[in-house]
């Protein structure tokens, strides 16, 4: 079971980063493996490379060492929120362009107002700490829906289905662009 977990997770992982919803640093994705461990990308993963995840215990150990930045947000995530089974912080460009000049997310296509709806974004109020606030700030968003998008940061998503999880991170990205391309016709 655990070698189809990992085959999903590469398939979909592929699937996103050929959107062009993944990048070096800036993202990560994760999947629960068991009731206390998930696996997740690797710090500076380049995700066409092999070998890209690692799998962690939830409790902070060695093995977190080579993990994502984000392992901590992830961890916290699947404690708190038993029907996450995979998590994803996506950097969009469509929506992260997007999300600079508005407030909220308000799909206009088919597939975002059915499947995304809208969304406020949330504003980063102070650069400096943000990194160390972002697991406090994720949490009490995610517990009452799904996906939060940051302005300028990106969007954290959780869904019990991998399939899921990408067909929402698709059609986040692709009603933004449909959002950015209507402001200018």
């Amino acid at each position: 079971m655990k070698e189809q977990i990992k085959k999903d997770y590469e398939l979909i992982l592929e699937t996103l980063l050929k959107k062009g919803l993944f990048h070096i640093y800036q993202t990560s994705f994760s999947v629960r493996t068991e009731n206390d461990r998930f696996i997740i990308n690797k710090q500076d993963a380049v995700f066409t490379e092999n070998n890209i995840f690692t799998e962690i215990h939830y409790q902070e150990d060695l093995s977190w060492k080579e993990a994502s930045l984000d392992a901590k947000i992830h961890s916290s995530i699947y404690q708190k929120i038993s029907t996450a089974k995979c998590i994803a912080h996506i950097f969009p460009i469509n929506l992260v362009t997007y999300s600079l000049y508005h407030h909220q997310f308000k799909p206009i296509d088919y597939y975002g107002v059915n499947v995304i709806g809208k969304k406020e974004i949330y504003e980063i109020e102070d650069y400096e700490n943000f990194t160390e606030k972002l697991e406090s700030i994720i949490y009490p968003k995610l517990s009452s829906e799904n996906i939060f998008i940051i302005k300028g940061y990106g969007a954290y998503i959780y869904d019990r289905d991998l399939k899921e999880l990408a067909k929402k991170a698709s059609i986040l990205e692709n009603s933004a662009n449909i959002l950015l391309k209507i402001k200018h016709v």
